[in-house]
């Protein structure tokens, strides 16, 4: 080949080459762009791109009189960034785990190079950055402030909102709390978590390769919706009487658990609520403090047999069909009674009474009188009649109280499930279950003119400015008993807290109590207890015009004998009565002296 040629040969190789280079760079342009342009840019969008949240403050709980039961404190996460770790800071390691009350060790590894990525969790997937690794959680604004003054741009605070509770334990059952994931767990914390959650905000910008947001990039900016504050009906003094009082029947008694419940009757507004055993609002998780046992709404979740405060249905029903008078007669020493052809045997008194008029009946508790009313009422009028009745007073359905607590709708058996004996046990309060506040609510209702009120907790729900955004009034849930037989039962119910009834340790001086004793044998194994019993009494004061109800039930008392409502709960009552009325400033009513049996 001649050195012509050869020079020809390689110069259309080398142009040849530079065509092939310009062609493959052409190529990677169109591929880079044309093909797989729109999946890189938005890959380098999103790696810009940063969404931060910003999240709402939850609204407060508190009591009718503006006390707060639940806050939302602001807090900090005290984070460090490792991608942004100087070589100077890692000297002032031991600095930063002084200020923030944590190990140095625990500083210098966020601070070191292997912290830079995180390994897959799979073995297809790809290390991922670390931007942020959590040193101390929910500071306070003193030590968020010592943090930003030692001026270190890797270490960084996240604002949050820690959820707590001031008054501790104060109707913990009523207000429920948050667990540590955010999720309201029970109580009104849970009923009104919508309101009280707010709603989040967020930020959608834009970070340049040092992760400094671009703010002239910022894409979207919605700010928070901090939550509604949530005013309930309780109120705060009347609670802790009622939880002093409790702490005082643990202390005498020692009893498996004990609520009660204070309102007025006329509203359905629900002052006091309280259970034994109770717990720290504050300590919820520490299972030694808090036993899951003790975070149990009693009034609302547990059942028992109501025993004799029950016989208010009986007896109301009664009147109002104008089957009795305070005057009829009824002869208490029988043992068995014909009902629908057949002879029915009676339940046992606590003491001989012979004949009897209503008036005595009610006031000494008569089961077999009661009963006997019972009978006469269900076989006049039908037994499917006697049913609705008793579900007229509520039993057998939710209250509807808007108090997350695993409310349960007790048990009552429909007419089909009767057997032979039901019929002479119902009406005095035997084969049916209630819970706490269904028999509150019925007793109420008597103090309603007979009219049934839905059980109120919340009052008001007010907006982050203070102004109102729903006032809860008083709803009626439907008519018990016709006014008529409500008015003529109270006043018959006076006698009970009198000198001649079950309970005169129920009786306040100046004032007219109405009110009924329970106390109830325990089913252990299907059997009827002698030991354990249920000792309840729920009443209303003044007679003439009830302002105040009160519930009074105790389960299993520790004591010698018979655990009567009377003996137990009555006291108890009067107590907690006497203090509400200092409280609420109840004046004095002037009753005449109550006649005895042998007058009337």
């Amino acid at each position: 080949m001649s050195l012509t040629h050869a020079r020809r040969f390689r110069f259309h190789a080398l142009v040849c080459l530079v065509l092939l280079g310009f062609g493959a760079l052409l190529w990677k342009l169109v591929q880079l762009h044309a093909i797989d342009g729109p999946r890189l840019r938005a890959h380098a969008i999103e790696a810009r791109r940063e969404v931060t949240q910003r999240p709402s403050r939850r609204g407060e709980i508190r009591d009718r009189q503006g006390n707060l039961l639940a806050a939302s404190d602001t807090v900090w996460d005290v984070g460090i960034d490792p991608h942004c770790v100087l070589p100077e800071d890692r000297g002032r390691a031991m600095q930063i785990a002084k200020l923030l009350n944590i190990a140095p060790s625990k500083v210098v590894m966020a601070m070191s190079e292997s912290s830079l990525w995180r390994e897959p969790t799979t073995p297809e997937g790809t290390r991922r950055e670390v931007r942020w690794i959590v040193l101390s959680k929910e500071v306070n604004e003193t030590i968020k402030r010592a943090v930003e003054a030692l001026h270190i741009k890797a270490l960084y605070c996240e604002e949050k909102f820690r959820r707590t509770y001031p008054q501790g334990s104060l109707a913990a059952h009523v207000v429920g709390y948050i667990n540590q994931d955010g999720d309201a767990v029970s109580g009104v914390e849970k009923s009104f978590d919508d309101l009280l959650h707010g709603q989040d905000g967020w930020v959608e910008s834009e970070r340049d390769g040092r992760r400094r947001e671009v703010v002239a990039r910022r894409l979207r900016d919605v700010p928070a919706v901090n939550g509604q504050t949530i005013e309930l009906t309780i109120d705060s003094v009347i609670q802790s009487f009622c939880e002093q009082e409790l702490s005082e029947v643990v202390a005498a008694y020692q009893p498996k658990g004990a609520v009660v419940i204070v309102s007025e009757p006329r509203t359905g507004k629900i002052l006091a609520l309280a259970c034994s055993p109770t717990f720290d609002l504050n300590r919820y998780s520490d299972r030694k403090a808090s036993p899951l046992d003790s975070q149990r709404n009693r009034a609302l979740a547990d059942l028992y047999e109501p025993g004799s405060v029950f016989k208010i249905v009986t007896i109301s029903g009664a009147l109002q069909a104008g089957m009795i008078t305070r005057h009829s007669v009824f002869n208490c020493s029988s043992d068995v009674i014909p009902y629908r052809g057949r002879m029915v045997s009676m339940p046992a008194d606590s003491h001989h009474m012979g004949s009897a008029d209503i008036s005595r009946i009610v006031a000494e508790s008569s089961n077999r009188g009661t009963v006997q009313v019972g009978m006469r009422y269900a076989e006049a009028l039908g037994e499917a009649r006697y049913f609705e009745l008793i579900h007229a007073f509520g039993f057998g359905a939710e209250t509807g109280i808007a108090c997350n607590g695993g409310e349960v709708r007790g048990l009552l058996s429909p007419v089909s499930r009767w057997d032979g004996l039901t019929i002479s046990r119902l009406p005095m309060g035997h084969s049916i279950s209630v819970t706490p506040i269904q028999m509150h609510m019925a007793m109420s209702a008597i103090a309603a003119d007979g009219l049934l009120m839905r059980p109120l907790i919340v009052g008001r729900v007010l907006n982050p400015d203070g102004s109102i955004s729903v006032e809860y009034g008083p709803r009626i849930h439907g008519r018990a008993v016709s006014a008529g037989a409500a008015h003529e039962l109270a006043d018959l119910l006076r006698a009970v807290c009198s000198k001649e009834g079950t309970a005169p340790d129920a009786a306040i001086p100046g004032y007219d109590v109405a009110g009924k004793t329970g106390t109830t044998q325990k089913l252990i194994d299907g059997h009827y207890s002698t030991t354990k019993h249920v000792a309840s009494f729920s009443g209303f004061f003044p007679a003439s015009n009830p302002r105040i109800a009160i519930t009074v039930v105790v389960d299993e008392p520790n004591m010698p004998g018979v655990a009567y409502g009377g003996k137990v709960s009555a006291p108890i009552f009067r107590r907690i009565a006497e203090r509400c009325i200092k409280r609420l400033e109840i004046p004095p009513v002037s009753t005449a002296p109550s006649r005895s049996f042998a007058e009337r």
